[in-house]
């Protein structure tokens, strides 16, 4: 695992004095006065994001100009670090700590560990795709297997599945030889990743503020993965070596640990040892906002004049179906593929029951605005088969590829003592399943619709979008007029704005 800081936001001023003295040297008008001089300005005027942070926490209670706020900050450092520490922790305005932003280089982890990275909703995360990229064969082997005297084991099972990675890949491109090279390889790798492992590695750009990377930190520390909690160390360290005075309550309330356990001890009443459960559906719509086409057309209403919101949802409420769906339509006049609906449409959730693969949670989980709670992988879920593996004849492969990570898996779980069993989930593959909940409301839903039931969206994902937003459509097909692909927008839109003719 490696942590680098890639960079971090800066004061202008000193990206201009560093330009000027380039400039000047290079054009070779600078003299060695003016340049010694330049150079002791930077060496006395440390680089850091604290300077802004300071600087923009003195703007609610000074009348001073903000440039000279920013000029103040930085030609003390020492004294803007003890300014942050004052106002973030003494007196609790945490948000002063979002003006400072770091972007960091993440490498060497797991897919599991990514998906805890990613968790965090209010950071950005580009991570290294299986579906376009081929993996070469590098995965971790977690402490946690090494300490229970299985890593030659482990070892050999992932190397195992790297082998019939190759295998499938070879295999699916040969099913896929009418199609051009670049697209046959793609697809190729995009259905043979279901067998690589989770513990396979992987890297993520991660752009973050200080006070979410303080909450990252802290929740990484609780974690029971070693692999996470050295991942919320190196995080620390490189960010505490720019910004010292934005990071402090790192470590987790012993209390959570505490509490968590006990709900762990609480469930296990419902999971009686031997009780077979049904699997059920893929997707369920749980709930949905049965009346909220009504609140969102009055809140239109609400928002466009001076009524208050009841006289707004009275004059809904006179209107025939037809005109408050054309009140609907209207209000979107501007919209594009690419623009959002309304905030109004933000007005009540719906909430599904989802049961997916690894790889299909890899891209729901991308969608950090909707609410998204999972549980652990759970080999009793059985695993995802890709489609054209069946079709290829290569579905046998797969599943024993399957059986034996799963194997494996109950293996190592009865070897870890209880509060490390999640460790035995390295030795899953792409394909095994979970559960989870997502509530998203039909904004963030019909941003969902545009990206993962677009026809370049993988398949599986494309699969349990269809159902999210067919199911959600069927409860208010109001709210979801508009939720398609992108490339089925304009033929959607050219539709819905016919009724205004």
């Amino acid at each position: 695992m490696h942590v680098n800081l890639a960079g971090f936001n800066i004061d202008t001023d000193h990206y201009n004095l560093v330009r000027q003295v380039i400039d000047e040297y290079s054009h070779g008008t600078i003299d060695s006065v003016q340049m010694s001089e330049a150079l002791k300005r930077l060496a006395e005027d440390p680089v850091t994001p604290e300077t802004l942070s300071a600087a923009y926490a003195r703007i609610s209670r000074s009348d001073k100009d903000i440039h000279e706020l920013r000029r103040n900050a930085r030609a003390s450092v020492n004294r803007a670090r003890k300014s942050n520490e004052q106002i973030i922790f003494g007196f609790g305005h945490s948000s002063v700590a979002e003006h400072a932003v770091f972007n960091l280089d993440i490498g060497g982890i797991s897919r599991l560990c990514i998906e805890e990275l990613e968790a965090h909703r209010l950071a950005s995360f580009t991570e290294s795709s299986q579906r376009y990229i081929r993996a070469s064969g590098g995965f971790i082997i977690p402490d946690e297997i090494l300490e229970i005297g299985y890593g030659d084991r482990f070892t050999d099972h992932c190397r195992d599945l790297f082998k019939v990675y190759r295998e499938l890949t070879e295999r699916l491109e040969a099913y896929h030889a009418a199609l051009p090279d670049e697209i046959r390889t793609g697809r190729a790798r995009e259905d043979a990743r279901y067998v690589l492992p989770l513990s396979c590695r992987s890297q993520v750009g991660v752009t973050i503020n200080a006070r979410v990377a303080e909450l990252l930190i802290r929740t990484f520390n609780r974690s029971p993965l070693q692999e996470v909690r050295l991942l919320g160390r190196q995080i620390l360290e490189e960010v505490r070596r720019v910004a010292p005075s934005l990071i402090r309550y790192t470590e987790p309330k012993t209390s959570r640990i505490k509490v968590e356990r006990e709900l762990k001890e609480a469930a296990l009443v419902l999971e009686p040892e031997n009780a077979a459960e049904p699997i059920g559906e893929d997707v369920t719509l749980l709930d949905s906002p049965n009346n909220c086409e009504r609140h969102a057309s009055a809140a239109i209403l609400f928002c466009a004049g001076q009524s208050s919101y009841e006289r707004a949802l009275s004059a809904v409420d006179r209107m025939t179906p037809k005109e408050r769906r054309l009140l609907l339509i209207r209000a979107h006049g501007y919209i594009d593929e690419h623009e959002p609906l309304r905030r109004e449409m933000e007005l009540g959730y719906f909430t599904f029951g989802i049961t997916l693969s690894s790889s299909a949670f890899a891209q729901l989980k991308r969608h950090r605005m909707a609410t998204l709670i999972k549980q652990d992988y759970n080999p009793t879920l059985g695993a995802t088969i890709p489609p054209a593996v069946e079709e290829a004849g290569c579905d046998n492969i797969l599943l024993e590829a399957v059986d034996r990570s799963t194997i494996l898996y109950n293996e190592i779980e009865d070897k870890l003592s209880p509060a490390v069993k999640l460790a035995a989930q390295y030795a899953l593959t792409n394909a095994h399943r979970r559960r989870a909940i997502l509530q998203a409301n039909a904004r963030e839903l019909t941003h969902l619709a545009r990206l993962r039931e677009d026809a370049d969206a993988q398949w599986d994902i494309r699969r349990i979008a269809n159902a999210m937003i067919a199911q959600a459509r069927d409860a208010c097909p109001g709210l979801m007029m508009f939720a398609c692909g992108k490339d089925r927008f304009p033929e959607v839109r050219a539709e819905l704005f016919r009724d205004l003719e």
